[in-house]
């Protein structure tokens, strides 16, 4: 069940050579966006696993509980550490390797648990300098994650920064929602942010209706839609094969390139 919160990761896009407008509209900049906060949710999910915890638990015992788990989640054996101090927990991982596509993991963690309200997890993530899936992370994110009829939720507010694998350097700040169920194992991610790169001021990222389930590609009708400083609009959507298409408020379009299917 644990290793499904990181299906997340497979938002990681790679635009390929179809229509060349695609810089121009904005189109490598969402990508961007979703490839860095994609690598950011896989790490912060797997921290808030405790919400399948019960009630009871308290922070400490909440910390004390991620910290045993944490080392063994990732290969190859010894790559991640975690120390705990009372509901603190440091985690350092060193070129380590994850479920569902989480790759070249290195850096350090900090985060403080609490108990959110209604028996949920409340975790504070900081960190800096995290690379993760060819991007560079730094991490201020609060999550507060619940679980109810096998069904669990992370709320994720975001105020961070990271570098994507084609070096554009990203601020983010917003929200966004992680749901799946541990029956049918699909994942779905809904959110927004507002980004800034070094060619771009201001921008937005919408997701909506992203759904994933294991070893698949994105199922049909999920979309990212992504308003740049030009004010063009580029919308990414979502057929259920390995290859999304997008179109620009500008007339022009293209497809992308997912990297999905079977993982290991």
């Amino acid at each position: 069940m644990r290793n499904l919160w990181l299906i997340v990761s497979s938002l990681s896009l790679a635009l390929v050579g179809c229509g060349r407008g695609v810089e121009a509209d904005g189109a490598d900049d969402a990508e961007e966006a979703v490839t860095v906060s994609s690598a950011e949710s896989a790490l912060t999910a797997e921290i808030t696993d405790e919400a399948s915890q019960p009630a009871s638990m308290t922070p400490e015992n909440l910390a004390a509980s991620s910290a045993a788990r944490i080392p063994n989640r990732f290969k190859p054996q010894g790559c991640a550490t975690a120390v705990q101090s009372g509901n603190t927990v440091t985690y350092t991982l060193t070129n380590c390797t994850g479920p569902y596509g989480l790759v070249k993991v290195s850096g350090t963690l900090v985060a403080v648990y609490t108990r959110a309200a209604g028996g949920g997890v409340n975790v504070v993530i900081t960190g800096s300098g995290l690379k993760a899936n060819d991007a560079t992370i730094d991490v201020n994110s609060t999550v507060v994650a619940t679980q109810a009829n096998g069904v669990k939720k992370a709320e994720v507010a975001v105020n961070g920064s990271g570098t994507g694998p084609r070096g554009n350097t990203l601020t983010r700040k917003g929200a966004y929602t992680i749901t799946f169920d541990t029956n049918t194992e699909c994942v779905t991610v809904d959110g927004s942010w507002t980004t800034g790169s070094s060619r771009v001021a201001s921008a937005s990222t919408v997701v909506s209706g992203y759904e994933r389930c294991k070893g698949s590609c994105p199922a049909a009708g999920g979309s990212i839609v992504h308003t740049g400083a030009n004010k063009a609009v580029v919308t990414l959507s979502y057929d259920g094969s390995a290859v999304a298409t997008w179109v620009s408020s500008t007339g022009r379009s293209g497809t992308v390139n997912l990297r999905c299917g079977a993982q290991p």
